[in-house]
């Protein structure tokens, strides 16, 4: 997805597409999903407000017209870790591209395969799209040469360490 997000950035400069926001939310690094809108928001608009003023803002923000308005596309990853027992999180994250001036794309990611189906309710799984790509899990050399190229230049832990937690991961989840 960063790739993708780096080539549309280029064709942004080069004058192919119009600019646009990308904000990045992640369901593991939040303290529970409501913070989600006091994530995005922060990101789209520099504000802080509480989780209950945010997500109103958002509603308005996605709401109105602006001719001036930049699309945004938002990658929201570990999604499933944004359910709630009403579903009003991941309800709004979904609806609000159905707006008519909303100029807003949702890319979700989730390592649920079957989450609209299994946990989401049918007013959530209703405004979804229709296009759902299966990625293979990580192997064990491609986690290790990700973890090594992030701690390039440390030496923190050993190659055989890093070499075994690789393997551990993707024989668990692969993520």
């Amino acid at each position: 997805v960063h790739e993708v997000t780096r080539s549309l950035r280029e064709a942004v400069e080069s004058g192919e597409l119009p600019d646009f926001n990308f904000v990045e939310i992640n369901g593991m690094r939040l303290t529970e999903p409501h913070q989600v809108y006091v994530s995005i928001l922060k990101q789209l608009t520099g504000e802080r407000a509480t989780a209950n003023h945010a997500a109103s803002l958002l509603e308005g923000y996605f709401s109105r017209s602006a001719r001036s308005k930049t699309a945004t596309v938002l990658l929201a990853d570990e999604l499933d870790l944004l359910w709630t027992r009403k579903q009003s999180v991941l309800y709004n994250l979904f609806d609000w591209p159905t707006r008519q001036h909303a100029r807003l794309i949702v890319l979700a990611v989730a390592n649920t395969m079957d989450l609209p189906e299994r946990i989401m309710m049918n007013r959530i799984s209703s405004r979804l799209g229709l296009t759902r790509l299966t990625f293979q899990p990580y192997t064990f050399q491609q986690l290790q040469e990700i973890v090594a190229s992030r701690m390039a230049g440390l030496r923190v832990f050993e190659p055989d360490a890093i070499q075994l937690a690789a393997r551990k991961v993707a024989a668990v989840s692969g993520d």
